[in-house]
């Protein structure tokens, strides 16, 4: 859509919950953009705390023109993104958490730069300045900080988003064409991003910008801080959706089940309640011998050390019978 003054509209969605201790600071940095015109959605999913309220007044008393969804129930981070979505009529879109911070010039640089590319180029992202719970820097940028990538990806980066989510979603736009092409938020998943990263990078490419265009806040509630086997679990979820979507490359196929071996084996050995689950989805996505005899055995009660062992002994067996060689 392009608007009177020339310039595309840009659907900004704000989501809320239990963050009224931040959410000001985010509708702020909202309101600050340099960037017009710009359609505001602002969701809360429910939140048990006052956000509502300080959501409510700063609307009021800054006379702001926005769609507030209010929940009655909670929903989930996907099915709320989704309704805000519904009510989306921008050529970009643009998300950010009601803990996390937008720059000034994030909207207008971004767009800018998406006018002079290509349609298929669907998403630029950038990297995150990151802040304590009081709006105090942090040393190091959020990626550099939580990945080793020898250079930022860029252009079809679906093998890279395999190993893991390092798409800072508070930093993207996105062309809203993409959902129209891949579809909304998966709701059966707990997570937004990094599906619909996977999602779109099979039709589009991804632009980096190395300039940052937000700031990610740390604190206890975030998800760099959270459950790590919940993380895991779930991570291995959103892996499995791929292999069921197909279209993977061989060499992406075995980047995506060596990352699924790993996870799973992980909260085998940490005796996760949901590790036999998660292993014979794997066998049955992969067909993995390993997979296969790790779901067998957590399901017979076995720990991994003794699966180890048992391991152990049968490969020891087969070399001493001949029927394998000695690096087997």
């Amino acid at each position: 859509m392009i608007t009177e003054t020339g310039n595309p509209l840009v659907s900004a969605i704000v989501t809320c919950y239990n963050q009224s201790s931040f959410v000001l600071e985010t509708l702020e940095s909202v309101k600050a953009q340099t960037y017009k015109p710009t359609q505001l959605i602002i969701v809360d999913d429910c939140s048990s705390d006052d956000s509502v309220a300080v959501i409510e007044n700063w609307v009021r008393e800054n006379g702001i023109d926005c769609t507030f969804i209010r929940h009655q129930k909670n929903q989930g981070i996907c099915k709320s993104v989704n309704e805000a979505l519904s009510f989306a009529s921008g050529k970009y879109v643009a998300m950010v958490a009601a803990d996390d911070i937008w720059l000034p010039d994030k909207i207008a640089c971004q767009v800018q730069i998406m006018e002079f590319q290509p349609d298929d180029v669907g998403v630029i992202y950038s990297d995150a300045i990151q802040i304590d719970e009081h709006g105090q820097t942090v040393p190091g940028l959020f990626i550099a900080s939580h990945w080793n990538l020898p250079e930022m990806p860029q252009g079809h980066i679906l093998t890279s988003l395999l190993d893991g989510n390092f798409v800072v979603p508070m930093t993207t736009l996105i062309r809203k064409s993409c959902y129209d092409k891949v579809g909304v938020y998966d709701e059966n998943l707990p997570w937004e991003d990094w599906d619909m990263w996977m999602r779109i990078a099979r039709h589009y490419s991804f632009l980096y910008s190395a300039i940052p265009f937000a700031k990610y806040r740390l604190h206890d509630k975030s998800y760099t801080r959270s459950d790590p086997a919940r993380i895991a679990r779930e991570s291995c979820r959103v892996c499995l959706k791929q292999f069921a979507l197909g279209d993977l490359s061989i060499d992406q196929k075995s980047r995506l089940t060596s990352r699924l071996l790993n996870m799973s084996e992980n909260l085998y050995k940490n005796d996760d309640p949901e590790a036999g689950d998660i292993l014979l989805a794997l066998w049955r996505a992969t067909g993995h011998r390993r997979a296969a005899w790790m779901y067998r055995f957590s399901r017979w009660g076995i720990s991994f050390e003794n699966w180890q062992k048992a391991t152990s002994w049968r490969l020891s067996l087969l070399r001493r019978c001949g029927v394998i060689g000695g690096s087997a």
